[in-house]
């Protein structure tokens, strides 16, 4: 029995390893057949189609803007204007009115103008909902070294995918520095029932302090020095005034007293005067004597001393627009013709912005105003043009010269800023209009026609001033730009009585004075009327233009520029002696 169960049991594992080789067999035979019939399957597909591609494209839900609010400057003393040494800025409000947030944001801010000291920049800013209203601020810092002028600033909230806000621009005026000065500008000592300065017995000194210049004298900060045994009484050695406005005065009171151990006969005390910057502001040394008679009296002084009128006008730019001398000495026999040409573009086709004569009309404007102040020229006798064309140069130039034919004291003065040009061929100089082209002078003012009108009217005087040059070049960019041409004008011989200021010899470029807001001739020109009230010889302002303009445009400009003074045979051994006032 034992046998036979061996032999069954050996019987059945030959069966089950049989089995397990023929599942082995089938599993092979399947494997094979799937992967031909893959194969099969992709050789028809590659044959009979052709192959897909699908790009899915995620929806985009842009952000959309409404101006809530337009762009607004907002400084800390709310005179609009930015100062020295300020924190300020713009402000605009706006609503994402789109599908989608407002992502990875940018308020973006750029400037251009008079942007010296000032410092600014674009920076990120929190994510705008949908529906939700934001308020973008532009934080503005100045330094010490802003300048009298204007700068204009673009600002706008930049989107990644180009989703922006529009873009603003904001023109602001801006300002220098100017310096306060504080200064003690009297002091007594007094007590309540009069009589004298002795010891043991209480006395008061009263200081009267006061800021004598322009500029905002903040942090003012006043001590007392005092030699051993004099005692001050109210306690404090140091008083602080928050803030003094020009002109404005304020005064401190001390009570003192002088003990019997005091042994000298005089008191000497200092008062120490310091302001925020810690150089505007000076000491003052007080010496009283005992036994000197007091007063029963308090110093009177004004709360505040109103400064002039101008020093706080925002729209003047330079120092010498302000404070124009005013002469008593009024002539009536005196005429001028004033000629600003800046805007060339607006009048020309082809022209850009860039060939305009920065500055000429403000030039004229100022230069205008010394006539009238400073070199008594009555207003009715003074021809204003900005941006003239041919006709109004030649017609209002016909009604000086008349004038001046009818008045045997006549005196003439012509002033033009704007472009000149050299004739190619010729080299004579042209003045020229906004509407005329510089390729064809045939409208242009010729410089030498001009002198012939102006001296044919017997005038005992006729002076000129030119700023521009005739080399074909200008203050930014020639009036034919791509030439790029240099000629040397021809010089022709001047007849009558007159004598010519020019601002640039040979082939120069008569330059801006970008930081003065005119051009350099001119603000030199200016400057030299206003320190001299105008009473400067014609040799004594030419001598100072030379000097001043060569200097400063090769500081500012790195460029050469000669002005050149042209007189008549009749006056070459005169003219230097002649005077405006």
């Amino acid at each position: 029995m034992a046998r036979k169960r061996n032999a069954t049991d050996k019987y059945k594992s030959i069966i089950i390893i049989k089995t397990l080789d023929m599942r082995k067999f089938y599993s092979l035979i399947f494997t094979t057949l799937m992967m031909l019939a893959s194969a099969s399957l992709s050789a028809q597909s590659e044959a009979t189609s052709p192959r897909m591609s699908f790009n899915i494209v995620k929806e985009v839900k842009p952000p959309l803007w409404e101006i809530v609010e337009e762009p607004h400057f907002v400084d800390e003393d709310g005179n609009s204007v930015i100062d020295a040494d300020e924190v300020c800025k713009i402000v605009m409000k706006l609503k994402n009115i789109g599908l989608g947030e407002g992502r990875n944001l940018t308020a973006n801010i750029s400037a251009t103008g008079s942007t010296m000291g000032i410092t600014y920049s674009s920076r990120k800013i929190q994510n705008i909902a949908t529906g939700s209203t934001a308020t973008i601020e532009f934080p503005l810092t100045t330094d010490m070294s802003t300048v009298d002028g204007s700068a204009s600033f673009t600002v706008f909230v930049e989107e990644p995918l180009g989703f922006n806000s529009d873009q603003y621009m904001l023109k602001v005026q801006t300002r220098a520095f100017q310096a306060p000065m504080v200064e003690v500008k009297d002091y007594v000592a007094t007590c309540d029932n009069g009589g004298k300065l002795e010891k043991m017995k209480p006395f008061q000194l009263q200081v009267l302090i006061q800021n004598t210049q322009y500029g905002l004298a903040e942090d003012v900060a006043v001590t007392l020095m005092y030699p051993s045994n004099v005692y001050n009484l109210g306690g404090l050695d140091k008083l602080t005034i928050p803030k003094l406005e020009a002109g404005e005065a304020k005064t401190l009171t001390y009570s003192l007293l002088v003990n019997n151990q005091y042994e000298g006969s005089t008191l000497p005390l200092q008062i120490k005067v310091k302001e925020k910057f810690g150089k505007y502001a000076h000491d003052k040394s007080i010496t009283l004597e005992l036994n000197q008679k007091l007063v029963n009296r308090s110093i009177d002084v004004a709360a505040r001393v109103e400064p002039k009128t101008t020093i706080v006008d925002a729209q003047l730019r330079s120092d010498v627009d302000r404070d124009i001398p005013q002469t008593e000495n009024r002539n009536s026999h005196r005429y001028a013709i004033v000629i600003g040409n800046q805007d060339y573009h607006s009048y020309q086709n082809g022209l850009k912005v860039e060939q305009d004569v920065p500055f000429a009309t403000e030039d004229a404007n100022v230069f205008k105003q010394y006539c009238q102040r400073t070199l008594g020229i009555e207003e009715s006798n003074i021809v204003l043009l900005n941006n003239a064309t041919a006709a109004k140069m030649n017609q209002e130039i016909d009604f000086i010269t008349r004038l001046a034919e009818r008045d045997a004291q006549a005196e003439i003065v012509f002033y033009f800023s704007g472009h000149g040009f050299p004739d190619e061929n010729t080299k004579e100089p042209y003045l020229i209009p906004v509407d005329v082209n510089a390729s064809s002078l045939r409208d242009a003012l010729s410089l030498y026609e001009l002198y012939g009108k102006l001296t044919a009217t017997g005038a005992n005087r006729v002076t000129v001033f030119l700023d521009a040059c005739f080399s074909g070049g200008g203050r930014n960019a020639g009036l034919i730009a791509s030439r790029g041409i240099r000629v040397t004008p021809k010089k022709d011989a001047l007849t009558g009585n007159i004598v010519v200021f020019s601002a640039t010899s040979a082939d120069q470029t008569a330059l801006p004075y970008s930081e003065k807001q005119h051009g350099m001739f001119t603000y030199y020109l200016l400057k030299k009327f206003k320190d001299s009230r105008g009473e400067c010889s014609y040799s004594e302002l030419y001598d100072y233009l030379n000097r001043n303009v060569g200097n400063s445009s090769l500081r500012v400009n790195r460029k050469d520029q000669t002005p050149e003074v042209n007189t008549s045979p009749q006056v070459q051994d005169s003219w230097g002696g002649w005077k405006f006032n």
